[in-house]
Formats: structure tokens, C-alpha cells, sequence
């Protein structure tokens, strides 16, 4: 799979590991390395909470408020 088709993917997913407002908790993912279904947590800088997520897997609760991290580095139109 090439670089568009994942970036694309991640798009529909909205995953909170690739939302621009999260902010990785570094301690709890180091602990986390290496297990199989991981569950990450973090903090949601838009709504000022406690989030966890599994990377790649499709988050239905986050669709209205994901913007992709790319997004905002290159100024791409949200979905």
C-alpha cells in the first residue's frame, strides 16, 4: 500500500493516533510497545480530555472533530 492510499485510509478511520489535537502520553506508550492491540492514551488539546485509542482501527465517535495531522502542516481541505 503506498503512502496516499494509507494517508486516504486514515482520513476515513479517524483514529485519534492520527488526529492533529492529540497529544501522545510518551510514558504510557513506551510501556505499551511491543503488545499485541495496544490500547494508547493521550490528551485531546480541542476538547481538554483523557482519550484512548487503538491505532488503525475506525473511530466512529471522532468524526465530527478529526482533522489529520498532515492537514495542518500542509493546509489540505479537511474531508
Amino acid at each position: 500500500m503506498d503512502k496516499e492510499s494509507i494517508y486516504l485510509l486514515q482520513r476515513i478511520d479517524c483514529n485519534c493516533s492520527d488526529c492533529y489535537f492529540l497529544k501522545r502520553d510518551v510514558e504510557q506508550a513506551k510501556t505499551q510497545k511491543g503488545k499485541a492491540a495496544p490500547i494508547f492514551s493521550g490528551e485531546c488539546t480541542k476538547f481538554k480530555k483523557t482519550v484512548t485509542f487503538i491505532p488503525n482501527i475506525c473511530q466512529l465517535e471522532t468524526q465530527h472533530c478529526f482533522i489529520h495531522r498532515k492537514d495542518m502542516v500542509s493546509k489540505k481541505a479537511p474531508i
